[in-house]
């Protein structure tokens, strides 16, 4: 064991225990380990920065000089998808503040099924976003 190994297992608990618990999750037999990872890390951290992911959503459209009080509710769902769909570098922006929230262990296994586990990041941030777009008027 190394120096910063002893820091680095305390940290991994501080993020895990600092995560909301999500008690109607469930976990059937049969779920596969995306669906159980998602259920069990990226629903509690997505949850848990729910405000910080507000707040960045908010200064994506400062940047874009966007109006979001003045569109219509369609012009809003087509700016939320086409932020996730077409804007590669918010995408991966706010996919990394989730991401930065993962245990080593949960970024190891992660790391194995990387492309299912992004979708599914970027599906529950677009419906989280899109099902609270009321917060982003000002």
């Amino acid at each position: 064991m190394y120096p910063g190994s002893m820091v680095c297992l305390f940290m991994n608990k501080n993020l895990e225990a600092s995560r909301p618990i999500l008690p109607n999750l469930a976990f059937p037999k049969g779920m596969s380990k995306e669906e159980s990872f998602q259920n069990s890390v990226i629903r509690p951290v997505i949850k848990m920065l729910h405000d910080l992911l507000a707040v960045h959503f908010k200064h994506y459209m400062a940047t874009k000089k966007l109006e979001f009080s003045q569109l219509s509710e369609k012009e809003k769902t087509n700016f939320i998808e086409s932020s996730f769909n077409k804007d590669m570098a918010f995408r991966s922006e706010i996919r990394g503040l989730v991401i930065g929230h993962f245990s080593t262990e949960e970024f190891l296994l992660y790391a194995t099924m990387q492309r299912g586990i992004n979708k599914r990041i970027n599906t529950i941030l677009k419906e989280r976003i899109s099902s609270n777009r009321q917060n982003f008027v000002e």
